[in-house]
């Protein structure tokens, strides 16, 4: 494979260039789970109440040395005209572990309903162990431990049989996270951190539609790719925290006896802060877009036969600490569903152009990284109902 996955242009004509890496990542994981749940109630509460406890393993192993016996080749060509391999040959790899972490806890959750409401408290507990080795040696060159409590609540009310009314808070724990091999400081521990959730909303549903309108915002860590000279990959570096605030709407439901929509529509306000020195904060989280939506359009022929149409908008992100801006795209998809059986075996076929119009677009993803958009494409598939 390319190293990084990436090629780097060379020059305006689009002529490419990379050398060459060979790996293999072994990943193993284990889980486990005990619990205990039951009913009960105390006056005129209603409680679902479980107990657990649980247990997870996880180790990852990759390559010694990718470059045992010197280069194993380039890569060159052009963008245009298409690549082609120079002095390529691929060594057998042998692997190392890399890191290995262990996670435990044990939560409890009560659910209370009382007549048109209903109440959730839950609280988790966690610990856990996260270390990173030097592949060759496989000796321990970092080790984090941590833990933490994390609540949950929630409360909905029901006045009606078609209104819902919700709200939650939620918090997560992330163990610690060891920096792969892509980037300069492979083997870094970044520090353990929550994740924070709040939202409430309301759901609608009648004469066939459910539409449903959702404020959140979440807090998280800001972890960050960054570009330092003199070195030939980006860092993998948190830094301070990102911060999402937004509204989603959706709506789905039976516009005529054969027309079914869907489609919603996100507006989502995603800035750092606590920075480094302050230098970032209320800049725009990187490779963030503020506005998404999608709208769905399908026809149902009868039970065995539907065609349905698909229009996805991804509005403009920054990169690079707001320094570059990806463009917005739109893209459309179109597909048909046919149920049949073989042999008395109900089989349902399904066949879908994704992005029909052939559209060239950057898709920006959470950092610096830009991926170029898929083609058009065609998919087959068949489901067998045994």
């Amino acid at each position: 494979i390319g190293a990084s996955s990436n090629f780097t242009i060379i020059n305006d004509k689009g002529d490419i260039a990379n050398n060459l890496m060979s790996t293999q990542t072994v990943t193993k994981n284990y889980y486990a789970q005990l619990g205990i749940n039951g009913q009960f109630k105390t006056g005129d509460l209603e409680h679902d109440v479980t107990l657990a406890a649980d247990k997870a393993w996880h180790s990852i192993k990759g390559a010694k040395d990718m470059y045992k016996d010197g280069s194993m080749g380039s890569v060159a060509g052009n963008l245009y005209n298409g690549i082609y391999g120079v002095g390529v040959w691929f060594p057998k790899i042998e692997p190392g572990l890399s890191s290995k972490d262990q996670y435990w806890g044990i939560s409890l959750a009560d659910t209370v309903k009382y007549n048109k409401a209903q109440l959730l408290l839950g609280v988790h507990k966690h610990a856990a162990s996260v270390d990173s080795y030097n592949k060759k040696t496989e000796k321990v060159t970092g080790h984090v431990d941590s833990n933490a409590v994390c609540p949950t609540y929630g409360f909905v009310y029901q006045p009606d049989e078609h209104v819902s009314m919700y709200a939650s808070h939620s918090e997560n724990f992330d163990k610690g996270s060891v920096v792969s091999g892509t980037y300069e400081n492979s083997g870094e521990i970044l520090d353990p951190a929550k994740t924070k959730q709040n939202e409430f909303g309301v759901k609608y549903e009648n004469a066939g539609f459910v539409t449903s309108l959702g404020v959140f915002d979440i807090t998280q860590s800001n972890n960050i790719v960054v570009h330092r000279d003199g070195y030939s990959k980006d860092f993998f570096l948190q830094d301070g925290e990102a911060k999402y605030k937004g509204i989603e709407l959706s709506v789905n439901g039976k516009l005529a006896p054969k027309w079914n929509v869907m489609g919603g529509f996100m507006y989502l306000d995603a800035e750092q802060h606590k920075t480094a020195r302050g230098t970032n904060d209320g800049k725009a989280v990187n490779g963030v877009a503020r506005w998404n939506a999608v709208a769905a359009l399908e026809y149902q022929a009868d039970d065995n036969f539907s065609v349905i149409g698909r229009g996805v908008y991804v509005g403009k992100a920054d990169i690079f600490n707001e320094s570059l801006q990806v463009p917005s795209h739109m893209t459309y998809d179109l597909g048909v569903n046919y149920k049949t059986k073989i042999n008395a075996t109900p089989v349902t076929f399904s066949a879908m152009c994704y992005n029909l119009t052939d559209k060239n677009y950057w898709d920006a993803h959470t950092g610096n990284g830009l991926i170029l958009s898929n083609p058009r494409t065609f998919m087959l598939s068949a489901q067998f109902d045994i």
